[in-house]
This record gives structure tokens, sequence and C-alpha cells, in this order.
């Protein structure tokens, strides 16, 4: 009997045991949530009780980078007055270290130009007298002939030459070909005295006034003192060179030694002044060997840009407005 009594009782103690079991609510589920984003900083998204992402605080460099290095075979043969024995279309200078780089630069020149013409042609009927003139001859092709030869000769940079008769740089020539080459006739501006210099465009009037390959006077703004100088390259704004050693010495004289330093300056071609500003640092090619000069400097007119990344500089525009009285 008692035996009986005591399994009876250990059945009923498991029994209300799984029967608690059975009635109690699961375990809470300790598992993690997902945190949740406080923040979306970009590319990488911040999340909450997270430590920001450290920001790169370093600022981008701005070089402006003075060297105008071209890859000029094609162009030294034209400044020395070389032909090739066969016609052949010849490459355009070339700027290595430089954010625009020719054709590129010759593009861009180009199409600058095309919009300083549209706007002074809208303005031709209000001054009439004061408005570039641009004319077209024909020129035939001779043994020999180069795009570059051609374009230097005609006094207009080769991009427009290229422009106006819808070809490019790889088009072959050949003798007895026709090419048309624009004229310019750039009517004089009034000058406040004899002592300043004309008030000149630099795409739409100076650049023509000056082409490559010409000789031409600076005179210093505030000594008188000059020297002479020879246009070699440039497209947006003109590169040139002392003609002389004599010529190197009265320039280095004026800029007491060689300096990056621009100096309000009168350009004398052809009975023209011109307004400009140079600086007096020899850099980069150079077409004349013997003048004690190792590279070009650069001669700045009324709106020309830097080669390297086709910006206005200011205290080059401010010397210009100086020179011309302003």
């Amino acid at each position: 009997m008692k035996r009986k009594l005591l399994i009876l009782a250990v059945i009923a103690v498991f029994g209300a045991a799984a029967a608690a079991n059975f009635l109690l609510p699961p375990a809470e589920n300790k598992t993690p949530s997902p945190a949740i984003p406080a923040e979306n900083s970009g590319d990488t998204t911040v999340f909450a009780g997270e430590a920001s992402p450290k920001e790169n605080t370093e600022p981008a460099e701005e070089k402006e980078n003075n060297a105008e290095k071209i890859n000029h075979n094609s162009e030294t043969a034209g400044e020395n007055g070389s032909r090739n024995k066969e016609v052949k279309s010849a490459r355009p200078e070339r700027e290595n270290n430089s954010s625009l780089s020719l054709p590129s630069r010759q593009g861009e020149a180009a199409r600058q130009t095309e919009k300083v013409k549209e706007k002074n042609n809208q303005e031709e009927t209000n001054n009439p007298a004061e408005s570039p003139r641009v004319t077209y001859n024909t020129y035939t092709v001779q043994q020999g002939d180069t795009l570059w030869l051609i374009a230097q000769s005609s006094g207009i940079p080769m991009a427009e030459l290229l422009a106006v008769n819808q070809i490019s740089e790889n088009t072959p020539l050949y003798p007895g070909m026709t090419l048309k080459i624009p004229q310019y006739n750039i009517p004089p501006k009034k000058t406040p005295g004899p002592g300043y210099g004309e008030l000149l465009d630099w795409w739409t009037e100076a650049q023509y006034l000056w082409p490559i390959g010409q000789n031409a006077r600076i005179i210093d703004f505030e000594t008188g003192k000059s020297f002479n100088v020879r246009r070699s390259y440039g497209a947006f704004h003109a590169d040139a060179e002392p003609l002389t050693a004599a010529d190197s010495t009265v320039m280095k004289e004026i800029w007491g030694g060689w300096s990056w330093t621009p100096r309000p300056v009168i350009v004398e071609i052809n009975g023209r002044r011109i307004a400009a500003s140079c600086h007096a640092m020899p850099h980069s090619i150079q077409t004349i060997t013997d003048n004690n000069f190792d590279g070009h400097f650069c001669v700045h007119f009324l709106n020309s840009t830097r080669h390297s990344d086709n910006k206005v500089q200011a205290d080059h525009q401010q010397n210009v407005r100086t020179a011309a009285g302003m």
C-alpha cells in the first residue's frame, strides 16, 4: 500500500513540472537586433553607437605648371624654313606639362576665338569702323608644304586654318590643292597719348597683328627701355624669345634679373603699338639658341589666358590696361 502511494506522488511531481513548462512563455531571445542607421555620409553608412569614419581633410593640390614643353618636330622644321621632300600634313605642337595639350589647346583657342568673333559681329553695326574685318584668299599647295608652314606664312593659327577648310591635321596635302586663307584687317584704336598702346583683344585682334614667326620690339612702359623679340609659339597668349644676346641683356637689366614678375609693356610691330604685359623668366622650349636666354617668356594681351589652365591671370590683365592708359 505504501509503495503505491509513493509511485503516485512521483507521478504527480513530474506532471506538475511538465504542465509548468507548457504554460510558461518562451525565454527572451537575447540575439542583438541590427543597428539603426543614424546618418548616411556619402558612400559610408554610419550606424548608431559607432564612431564616424575619419574624413579625408587633405586639401587637393592646385599647381600652376608654368612649363610649356612642346613636341615640336614639325614646328622646328617650320621655324628653320626647311621643307619636307614629300607633301604631308604637319603635326601640331604638343604641350606635355599642361592640363590642356595641343591639339586640345588649339581646338579650345579656336572655339574661344569664334565666340568672341560672334560677339564682335553683333556689335559691328554700332561701331563699324572699329570692328576687325576678314576677307578670304585662296592658296595653292606647293610641293613640300605642310599645314604648319602654310598657317605660319599666312599669319593665322593652324587651328583656324583647319577649321576654315574643314580639314584635320591628318588631312594629306598634294600639289595643286587649294585652301581658303582668312586675312584680317584690324582697324587702329585710339589711345590716351603717344606713350600708350592700343587695347586689342588677343583672340580677335592682337594675335593676327603679331603672328608666329614675326619679330617685334617690346618697350618697357615704366623705363622706356626696349629689346627685340620674336614670337615663337603660343595659342592662348604669345610665347616669345629675345632676338640676340644683347636683347637678353637689356631685358635682364629692366627686371633686375630673370623674374616671373610681370610688367606693363608696349609691343611694337609694323608701326602698331599694342598694350601688353610680360615677365622675364626663361623657361621650356626655345627656337633661338645663341641669345643667352634658355627658353621663352610669355607675353599677354587683353583677355589672353595661361596655357596651363586656360585662365586669365589678373596681374597680367591689370598691366595690359596700365599700358593702355586705363
